[in-house]
């Protein structure tokens, strides 16, 4: 493969992983409104359970989605890497996109969900923020 190939296919795995993203980020403002409700309410634990664990699914399916992505971008950049290191002179956009600090922090090449530390910290706090919407205790007013 090339590099206009795969800077190509880098470019429709970007386009369709910010779709995702977009979906996602709309299912977790829902997941958002459904907690914002069970809680305002003072809905049953069945209800909770149900809102938590779509929530839970939603953050799951985000990971997934940001995995995703860097992924993409670490197959770019071994790809760009080994035409590189076969004797290949790179365009100079190949070049740009090898010194910036994601492509040149790329490691062996393997999909995970906690790669990207932002992304799972960014995950954990929706989590956390989930979880306390729904099951933290309402304060009565005074």
């Amino acid at each position: 493969m090339d590099q206009y190939q795969t800077l190509s296919l880098l470019q429709f795995a970007m386009i369709q992983n910010a779709l995702f993203t977009i979906g996602i980020f709309f299912m977790l403002w829902v997941t958002f409104r459904f907690a914002s409700q069970v809680r305002g309410n003072q809905g049953t634990v069945l209800s909770k359970v149900l809102v938590t664990l779509f929530g839970l699914l939603v953050i799951f399916q985000g990971l997934i989605v940001f995995a995703s992505r860097v992924f993409s971008l670490s197959a770019a950049t071994k790809s760009l890497q080994a035409l590189k290191a076969s004797g290949q002179a790179l365009s100079v956009q190949s070049e740009a996109f090898l010194s910036t600090p994601f492509a040149s922090a790329a490691g062996d090449l393997h999909y995970s969900l906690t790669g990207d530390t932002f992304s799972v910290i960014w995950w954990l706090l929706a989590t956390i923020m989930l979880v306390a919407v729904v099951w933290m205790p309402v304060k009565k007013p005074a």
